[in-house]
């Protein structure tokens, strides 16, 4: 993608005057939710999820999934990455000791990153990217972004594997990833498991006004948080194990949806399902996988024609015509 039009503050974008904004939630194998769920309205649109896009946000799992769009990757082909190969990703760590090291090694993870984006960059992402990490060193935010705005100089170069690793190492779950020299990178779910602020705020850097910033936003499911309050009493690392992490997830997750609809209101659309019951982000039972895969078809059927995502984000030749927003800067 040639983004000399982006550096030079002329946006091009689907609907004149309107930024659009995919978000995808982070959430480990509860990916599956969201990847699902597009993967539906791929296969009724005949066409790729990016096309109707102008901006896409993802972090951790939903970073994956992100980056995948962008590299030219179906839903379909990314669901089958979480369905086929989530014993894969979440490979257990023999030698795992919970007070020393992670609960995973991420050697498997990296493999299946680098065999699924190869050589791939983030400057070649199909649309504008904003990947939220931490620079674990300085305890800061990170936030990898394609090339399209003067001051984004560096992240483009960096390989897309590269990226998917820092934006999904969960602590306790996965070491942290180490991509550079001197580089420690972790989930960026700790500040943003739901992105959408982020996909916002990029928006706004980009010189369009509230108004005129739309953003669908995919969760990966409001688990019943059924955990005991003497967890919280003791506090102990044995007593929190990895339901603190759970957690951070899922409070960022809803503090970052209120305050999206707090700023943009009916620009915003929240899509994600109310589970009947706690799924944990590791796990890659069958019976877990089908249920997911289950109320990600039921959630669309409910929603995609019935609550009009379809119509909000999806109708027809919307990305037939590019339409330069010039916008300043």
């Amino acid at each position: 993608m040639d983004w000399t039009q982006h550096k030079n503050g002329n946006i091009p974008t689907k609907h004149e005057n309107e930024l659009r904004i995919l978000s995808i939630d982070g959430g480990g194998m509860k990916g599956v939710l969201p990847v699902v769920y597009l993967r539906r309205i791929e296969q009724q649109l005949g066409e790729p999820i990016y096309k109707y896009f102008d901006l896409i946000t993802g972090t951790s799992t939903g970073g994956i999934i992100a980056l995948g769009l962008t590299a030219g990757l179906s839903a379909s082909e990314i669901s089958d990455l979480y369905i086929k190969e989530g014993k894969r990703i979440f490979f257990k760590n023999k030698f795992s000791n919970s007070f020393l090291s992670a609960k995973y090694t991420n050697k498997q993870l990296l493999s299946l990153l680098k065999e699924t984006f190869g050589d791939i960059k983030i400057e070649d992402a199909l649309t504008m990217l904003c990947i939220p990490s931490i620079e674990h060193h300085k305890a800061e935010p990170k936030v990898y972004k394609t090339p399209h705005h003067r001051d984004y100089i560096l992240d483009g170069k960096r390989y897309m594997w590269e990226v998917a690793l820092a934006t999904s190492a969960a602590p306790t779950f996965f070491p942290a990833a180490e991509i550079g020299e001197g580089e420690c990178k972790i989930d960026g779910g700790l500040w943003a498991n739901n992105p959408s602020l982020v996909g916002i705020t990029e928006g706004q850097k980009l010189g369009f006004p509230l108004n005129q910033i739309k953003v669908f936003s995919l969760g990966t499911g409001d688990s019943i948080y059924n955990v005991n309050n003497e967890i919280a009493k003791k506090s102990g690392f044995l007593s929190w194990k990895t339901n603190i992490i759970e957690l951070a997830f899922q409070v960022q997750s809803k503090s970052a949806t209120y305050i999206s609809n707090y700023l943009i209101g009916g620009n915003l659309c929240r899509i994600s399902p109310t589970l009947g019951r706690p799924l944990k982000l590791d796990s890659t039972k069958s019976e877990d996988i089908d249920f997911m895969i289950n109320e990600a078809n039921q959630l669309y059927e409910k929603t995609f024609i019935k609550e009009d995502v379809r119509g909000k984000f999806f109708e027809a030749n919307s990305f037939s015509d590019t339409i330069l927003a010039k916008k300043s800067v």
